[in-house]
């Protein structure tokens, strides 16, 4: 009975796909611009830093999409469906925690390296660009795998406000057809076959890739 629901779940799960990704590359951008403005920026930027992501690392990630879905239309009158808001507490939810990791991977890069960039007369632009980013995108892939895995999981979350989405779906899927160990039981395989297969990507990726002496510890989260 399962195959006549087949492309809901394929459809479900490309919706999950995507809200990953979405949330992914666009709190991969709010975590770079918020390391960097907290490890240069002023007293007043660290302080905004600080606490959007107290906020989104302090709270549950169930009730920031109820926020934004409920409350954040009707304090400012900006209409929006489920997939628009969930995709934005994503971002701003991943950007949280990777400007933690971005963090600690810019930290880690030598202070020998700048210095001997500076004496050679590069700006702190070309010393950005050129240096400290290209390392730190390096050093941060085993945090960063475990943020992809977080929150490829955490899609499930989304159900709360509706999105159909491969949680949702398989809720659906198993009230109607009365067999729920057969349901969650395929869900749960779509979920390990894919954050598996993932895993052993990015794995790889940093092998290739990685620098030696400047690992960084997988699931460290600086502050």
């Amino acid at each position: 009975m399962l195959l006549d629901y087949i492309d809901f779940i394929v459809q479900s799960f490309v919706t999950t796909l995507i809200m990953t990704f979405l949330g992914l590359s666009g709190g991969l951008v709010l975590g770079i611009l918020s390391a960097l403005g907290d490890v240069y920026g002023n007293r007043f930027i660290r302080i905004i830093i600080g606490a959007y992501v107290e906020f989104f690392r302090g709270s549950p990630l169930i009730v920031q999409l109820l926020l934004f879905y409920f409350s954040f239309p009707v304090l400012t009158g900006i209409k929006w469906d489920s997939f628009t808001a969930g995709a934005v507490t994503l971002m701003l939810n991943s950007g949280a925690y990777q400007k933690g990791y971005f963090k600690g991977a810019i930290e880690a890069v030598s202070k020998d390296q700048l210095l001997a960039a500076r004496s050679l007369g590069m700006t702190s632009g070309q010393i950005l660009r050129h240096i400290v980013l290209p390392q730190a995108f390096r050093i941060v892939i085993p945090s960063w795998t475990n943020e992809y895995v977080s929150l490829g999981l955490s899609t499930s979350a989304l159900t709360v406000i509706g999105l159909r989405e491969l949680t949702t779906i398989s809720k659906s899927i198993a009230a109607q057809t009365f067999e729920p160990l057969e349901v969650y039981s395929l869900t749960g395989l779509i979920y390990l076959t894919w954050i598996s297969i993932s895993i052993k990507i990015l794995n790889y990726i940093y092998s290739r890739v990685k620098i030696p002496g400047l690992e960084i510890s997988v699931g460290a989260v600086p502050s």
